[in-house]
């Protein structure tokens, strides 16, 4: 087991919609498979970046002759407890075509590595990601729904490292490489509002993840498993993202005034009519407008040198 962390107890009840939830996420990885990937700009390699079967990724390089631009490190979604790199592949082959290499990483899901050891395995890929690409001296973070929630907190997380102690004694002493920009697709970044809107199944992720703890208003620091619940003073520029038929739209809107209230850049867009999930699917309305958006995002983050002390405040669109 990752980080020797115990799994989250359940029982049979929170075991068998466990069960139902990873079939149904087995029936979408199998669709997934049978439609080819388009030609990505040079081969797709494989890499292990720790000991647990499912610490690896997905190195996805960046068209020759592209422009160079800091490799976007991309972390999947599932609610913490499905889903896996390969979903996404698709989706992140344009970002490698426009010159942004791309690591798509696996980690180990809940509630057989609950809350911190997801984080401290994501701590870990950016460690490998360092390791063996020294001239990168900085990455942009995107991810969606958990994933969405895993790359704000990173960010925060490398921006106010004394809040790194409540991770535990595994926890390194800071994040391992610069955070330049995160890019947060309708995360769960409020416990609170997510339960309140009834999120399909967000009881049992958020009890897998962080245990019946997490369904107090209140948090003890080492189960502060949201953005929302984390005390900070600065992020770095951030991109939050939502549709407005997604239940987790409330949660992109409370981080995103909580954000306004500390030193950074935050931007917030809400798209009409979208539903959640839609980044990678390409017949919704939204598809190709959120493509650009996030494309623009990074384009003006890649060219800013004054990325940790930009002035302060929020924009806000839809």
């Amino acid at each position: 087991m990752a980080h020797s962390i115990p799994p989250t107890p359940l029982n049979f009840r929170r075991r068998i919609d466990l069960v139902a939830a990873r079939l149904i996420a087995l029936f979408f990885l199998l669709i997934n498979k049978l439609r080819p990937l388009p030609k990505p700009p040079k081969p797709i390699s494989m890499h292990r970046y720790g000991p647990h079967p499912d610490e690896s990724l997905q190195l996805i390089p960046a068209r020759a002759g592209a422009p160079k631009r800091a490799p976007l490190v991309f972390i999947h979604g599932g609610g913490w407890i499905i889903m896996k790199k390969e979903l996404y592949t698709r989706a992140l082959i344009e970002f490698a075509e426009a010159g942004y290499p791309v690591f798509n990483l696996e980690y180990p899901l809940a509630p057989e590595n609950p809350h911190p050891g997801m984080l401290l395995s994501l701590l870990q890929a950016l460690r490998w990601i360092r390791e063996q690409n020294p001239e990168v001296e900085s990455v942009h973070l995107m991810g969606d729904s958990a994933g969405g929630n895993l790359v704000m907190m990173l960010g925060i997380l490398s921006r106010n490292p004394e809040l790194l102690g409540a991770l535990g004694p595994g926890a390194p002493s800071k994040v391992p490489v610069s955070i330049a920009s995160v890019v947060s697709l309708y995360g769960i970044l409020d416990r609170l509002s997510s339960r309140r809107n009834r999120f399909p199944g967000v009881d049992l992720m958020l009890e897998c993840y962080g245990g019946k703890v997490v369904f107090e208003e209140r948090v003890p620091a080492d189960k502060a498993i949201t953005p929302m619940d984390l005390e900070f003073d600065s992020y770095p520029p951030s991109f939050l993202v939502a549709g407005s038929k997604d239940r987790l739209c409330e949660s992109t809107r409370i981080c995103a005034e909580r954000l306004k209230s500390s030193p950074g850049v935050a931007k917030l867009k809400i798209y009409e009519g979208e539903i959640h999930g839609f980044f990678s699917m390409e017949w919704r309305p939204g598809y190709s407008e959120l493509r650009q958006d996030i494309f623009e995002f990074l384009e003006l983050r890649q060219t800013r040198r004054d990325l940790v002390n930009e002035p302060h405040g929020a924009e806000v669109h839809g």
